[in-house]
């Protein structure tokens, strides 16, 4: 992954140097978080990737739980619990993936909507057995609303359909839960999460692993892309820790009045990590007043309906624009079907295309006075998303401290989980 801000961030990297050394303490921490053998501190999760126990025990439950005929894992679970699993796998399978043939499939229900349900039941019940199926049950606290209505409904219809399905459940969940007892006394698979690990920085846990195993994803590669990420990251040299760099950038334009944060991801494919990133930012950083809007756009789509507004609109956006170009399958004919409508595409492949719009959107950044900066993931594989993903937590890790801020609760979420829960009483 190669992260660059020169010229567009429009920030000297004197200031940056300068801000850098009021985090030279907190960069040590997340050192020694990632090196101690327990899970004590906040950040904590930045152990996750060299943890050897949870990786085996993950290829232990997927073992037993992958069949020969295995073609859809369904993923039950709402924000931390499926955004980090589904960013991954959008990417490798891409975003046409339900239409190509690509086994095992993974299905999520991420909320509750009868269209949805409708459309997993409808896709399970022409399975002949069980063992086509494997369904996920995520929930940290075990007693997520959502996610608990969509077991029930779905179980519901698994029995009625392929008899008992407790053997084709796994439920991951903290130790001791609601949710981890009834699965004990049901005699259902059970995977822990630990308990100081918050759900949007689950994903190198059971969370993200075994649907991501289960459907093919090189786990090891994931991993192993999220250790280099963490011993780059919580390194004092600059040039080497651009996580650090990305959160001071991020920081400095929040303080000049740019609280909207543009994720501009040029390939379909990479929506979903959009939205995981924006869950990331939004639920750690938005407390006491304070907090960054993220938004996600789609190159390049959405340079054909909110470009005019980012280049001339309100100066209140910083952006990042983050983009792979690796492919050449598909390229425009030497003589198109019709001829003269565009000059100068003929012979070029689609990412060529691409290649040549990003470069006119940094040009125009650039023309305007409005900041970026860029990054290349050097191809969408497990290792680069890893990488990324790993990234990503770490840069926001270091904004709260920069923003005064706790990364690690989400106090006002439970309000309304509190009053979701008097209505359904009435």
């Amino acid at each position: 992954m190669k992260f660059s801000y020169e010229p567009g961030a429009l920030i000297p990297a004197s200031v940056l140097h300068d801000r850098a050394a009021s985090l030279t303490a907190y960069t040590a921490r997340l050192k020694d978080a990632a090196q101690k053998i327990d899970y004590t501190q906040p950040e904590s999760s930045l152990r996750l990737p060299f943890d050897e126990q949870i990786l085996k025990e993950v290829q232990r439950v997927a073992t037993s739980t992958k069949t020969k005929t295995l073609q859809y894992v369904v993923v039950i679970g709402i924000g931390g619990s499926n955004l980090g699993t589904q960013a991954v796998y959008d990417a490798v399978a891409g975003s046409m993936n339900l239409l190509v043939d690509r086994l095992p499939k993974l299905l999520f229900l991420d909320t509750v909507s009868d269209e949805k349900m409708t459309a997993v039941t409808r896709t399970l019940e022409r399975l002949p057995k069980k063992d086509d199926f494997a369904v996920i049950l995520i929930s940290k606290s075990g007693t997520t609303t959502e996610t608990i209505v969509n077991t029930e409904v779905l179980w519901v219809f698994l029995q009625e359909h392929f008899g008992d399905p407790r053997s084709r459940f796994v439920a991951i969940t903290d130790e001791g839960s609601k949710l981890w007892n009834q699965a004990g006394e049901k005699k259902i698979t059970r995977l822990s999460i630990p308990s100081i690990i918050g759900g949007r920085y689950s994903v190198f846990n059971a969370v993200g692993l075994l649907p991501l195993f289960l459907s093919g994803i090189n786990v090891d590669d994931l991993i192993d892309g999220a250790r280099e990420a963490v011993q780059d990251n919580t390194n004092d040299d600059l040039t080497i820790n651009t996580a650090l760099v990305s959160a001071l950038i991020t920081d400095h334009h929040r303080r000049a009045g740019r609280t909207i944060y543009n994720n501009f991801l040029f390939s379909p494919k990479l929506e979903s990590l959009g939205k995981w990133y924006r869950q990331l930012i939004a639920e750690s950083l938005g407390k006491d007043g304070k907090g960054i809007t993220p938004i996600v756009s789609i190159g390049s789509t959405d340079l054909h309906s909110q470009a005019q507004l980012y280049f001339a609109g309100p100066d209140d956006k910083y952006t990042s624009l983050l983009y792979s170009m690796s492919g050449d399958v598909n390229q425009v004919p030497q003589h198109p079907a019709l001829p003269g409508l565009v000059p100068d595409i003929q012979n070029k492949s689609l990412e060529q295309v691409m290649k040549a719009i990003v470069g006119g959107v940094k040009a125009t950044y650039e023309k305007l006075e409005r900041p970026y900066v860029e990054i290349d993931l050097e191809g969408v594989n497990p290792y680069e998303l890893g990488y990324y993903l790993q990234w990503r937590m770490i840069e926001v890790m270091y904004l709260a401290q920069l923003m005064n801020v706790n990364a690690f609760d989400q106090p006002e979420v439970e309000l309304y989980k509190t009053e979701t829960r008097k209505l359904l009483k009435g």
